[in-house]
């Protein structure tokens, strides 16, 4: 089934409620769906895939779900975590429709994704980040919303999907995750119904905390510290930054997962207003992490000059050049950003 792009990104409940029917009557003509999103998932992808893909299941459909990834530990204990599976070699037959969530940029699903999937006839693309680029067929896209899985919550409730504990359970942990544990500004009154609603269809709160938020790796802990003993703090205390160069993993015995947040460990330090990691990929690429604790200060206009995105208080790039050189413009930029050049 081939159709033209359509763009149902809602302002008004109103809208929002149109462009969850419309999505359901394309879904009721596919008999098999697959459901992918970003590389390096995080709790908002890996929930709202799990989700979306249980659902599906309890309509009749035959669900592919894939990262290219994988799923990261600290999501393992997701019940069905075990239905993601790597990236195939090539696209089932029998696919009809291809859901990309929780990702704002074609690219962001990685460099083997694009490749299989670039010229799929119908893609959509559901999502909560501001500097979505509208890639796909179908969009449903809510921008700043407090995460994906919010997104997916309410159109599963819309369309009458029985919250049952395990899509319960991967609602949640997207939702947490991606609040800051229910700490940032995207925290509405909405999202804290929703959530109670979560608990009440069977979510073990106690245990997903626990979980997610209160155990960690030895390596995961030697990479913080690496941060802690390494950060720079500059711009009277508002601009706190690390930088990872290349074979640095590899010396403290790390891998790719226990860099995963870091930017939290020096967003909290108090006065910072913006944080930023670099890291070298090793590849020509730089990563940076971007977070903002002030509303007045935004990160996606900072990633957006370097060809990333995200939101205003959490934004990502990445970039080619030397560690020194990426570094020296991003923070420039951010210094800017600040008001402090």
């Amino acid at each position: 089934m081939e159709v033209n792009a359509v763009d149902l990104c809602g302002k008004t409940e109103y809208d929002n409620l149109r462009m969850y029917e419309q999505l359901y009557s394309c879904i009721q003509q596919c008999d098999t769906i697959g459901v992918t999103s970003h590389f390096r998932p995080d709790g908002d992808a890996i929930g709202s895939t799990l989700a979306l893909g249980l659902a599906l299941q309890s309509l009749g459909k035959k669900v592919y779900m894939w990262n290219e990834d994988g799923v990261p530990a600290r999501y393992a204990f997701l019940e069905g975590a075990e239905l993601i599976q790597p990236l195939p070699d090539t696209i089932p037959a029998d696919m009809d429709m291809l859901v990309c969530v929780d990702t704002g940029d074609w690219k962001r699903l990685g460099d083997a994704s694009q490749r299989l999937l670039a010229d799929f006839p119908l893609i959509v693309n559901i999502d909560h980040h501001g500097t979505n680029t509208r890639y796909g067929h179908l969009h449903v896209i809510e921008p700043e919303t407090a995460a994906c899985a919010f997104v997916i919550f309410n159109i599963l409730r819309e369309w009458g999907v029985l919250l049952t504990p395990q899509l319960a359970t991967a609602l949640y942990v997207g939702i947490s995750t991606d609040t800051g544990s229910f700490q940032y500004g995207s925290t509405t009154p909405a999202v804290m119904h929703a959530a109670a609603e979560l608990l009440a269809a069977g979510v073990d709160v106690a245990d997903v905390n626990r979980r997610v938020y209160q155990e960690i790796p030895y390596s995961s802990l030697l990479m913080q510290r690496e941060v802690l003993n390494n950060m720079v703090v500059e711009a009277d205390g508002q601009l706190a930054h690390y930088s990872m160069p290349a074979g640095r993993k590899a010396e403290l015995g790390v891998t790719l997962e226990d860099t995963k947040d870091l930017v939290d460990v020096v967003r909290v330090l108090q006065g910072v207003r913006a944080a930023l990691i670099f890291e070298d990929l090793e590849d020509g690429r730089i990563r940076v992490s971007l977070r903002s604790k002030d509303p007045a200060v935004s990160v996606a206009a900072v990633a957006s000059l370097f060809g990333g995105g995200g939101h205003a208080m959490a934004s990502g790039i990445r970039m080619r050049g030397t560690l020194e050189e990426c570094r020296a413009q991003v923070l420039a930029a951010t210094r800017k950003e600040l008001g402090y050049e």
